[in-house]
C-alpha cells in the first residue's frame, strides 16, 4: 500500500493491513484515505491480519472500527480478519515485550487465507462474465 502511486490500473483492489493497538497499519489507512475516491469505482475486498491467537480460525472476527468505516465508505465486497505472526526479531518496543512475556506466534491459517482469496477470485470471474 506504501508503493501504490494510482489505482486507476486496476479493475478490483484487496487492501490488508496488519493490526495495531486495535489500529489498521498507517500505510493501509494512509492508501484508502488517499485513494477513496478511486477504490469506490470498483470491487474492493479489505482484510486485516492481527490477532496473536487462534480466535481468527475459531470465529469470524469483525473489523477495528476504523476499518469497519472503510468497509462502509468503500461499500466494500467483504472483510475478513486472519491470524497474526509475531515472531523473534520483530521492530519496536511493544513488539519486543509482546514477544518477551511469551504472547508471540504465528498464527496464520494459510489454508484459510487460500480459500478466502480463491473466493474474491471466483466473485471476480462472476462479475466479468455477467458484464
Amino acid at each position: 500500500a506504501g508503493s501504490v502511486a494510482r489505482v486507476t490500473p486496476y479493475d478490483a483492489v484487496v487492501v490488508g493491513g496488519g493490526l495495531y493497538a486495535g489500529r489498521w497499519h498507517k500505510d493501509a489507512r494512509r492508501f484508502v484515505r488517499q485513494h477513496h475516491r478511486e477504490l469506490a469505482a470498483r470491487p474492493v475486498w479489505l482484510f486485516s491480519s492481527g490477532p496473536l491467537d487462534a480466535s481468527a480460525s475459531e470465529r469470524d472476527i469483525p473489523p477495528v472500527p476504523g476499518v469497519k468505516k472503510a468497509v462502509d465508505r468503500l461499500d466494500a465486497r467483504g472483510h475478513v480478519t486472519f491470524g497474526g505472526c509475531l515472531e523473534e526479531g520483530a521492530k519496536g518496543w511493544v513488539a519486543r515485550m509482546i514477544l518477551k512475556n511469551g504472547k508471540g506466534g504465528d498464527f496464520r491459517n494459510f489454508p484459510e487465507i487460500e480459500a478466502w482469496a480463491t473466493r474474491v477470485a471466483e466473485e471476480l470471474v462472476e462479475a466479468l462474465e455477467k458484464s
